[in-house]
This record gives C-alpha cells, sequence and structure tokens, in this order.
C-alpha cells in the first residue's frame, strides 16, 4: 500500500530532477549564447538552441560535445 510520505517523496524526486534538467538546459542555453559564430560547429545558433531544448536529454550533451570547438 501506498502512503501519503510515500507519495510526498516522490513528487519532491520528480521536482528536484525536474528543477535539474532545467537549470542544465538554461546553462547550456547561456553558454550558446555567449559563444562565437566561428567557434560553433556543425549546426547555426538557431538550430543549436532547438537541440538543446527539444532534444531532451541527448541535446544539451551534443552542444557540449559536438557544438563547439
Amino acid at each position: 500500500m501506498v502512503t501519503e510520505a510515500d507519495l510526498f517523496t516522490a513528487l519532491i524526486s520528480v521536482l528536484a530532477i525536474g528543477a535539474l534538467i532545467v537549470w542544465f538546459d538554461l546553462r547550456c542555453l547561456a553558454d550558446l549564447r555567449q559563444t562565437s559564430d566561428a567557434r560553433l560547429r556543425y549546426l547555426t545558433r538557431d538550430a543549436w538552441a532547438l537541440v538543446i531544448i527539444f532534444a531532451f536529454p541527448f541535446g544539451p550533451f551534443l552542444y557540449l560535445a559536438c557544438g563547439k570547438q
């Protein structure tokens, strides 16, 4: 049987993980904004922003690994 304490713990865990994901995406977008166009590889700035936002969970890691020199 699931207790109220178990549900509360699960909710707090989901919120913490969600906040971490949002923070990481925002940090990658801030890094993208500060990176010069000459240092970006393979895609344009707008395309990398879309990859970071919509290709969860791999988008930010792709940008950090392949997106800039």
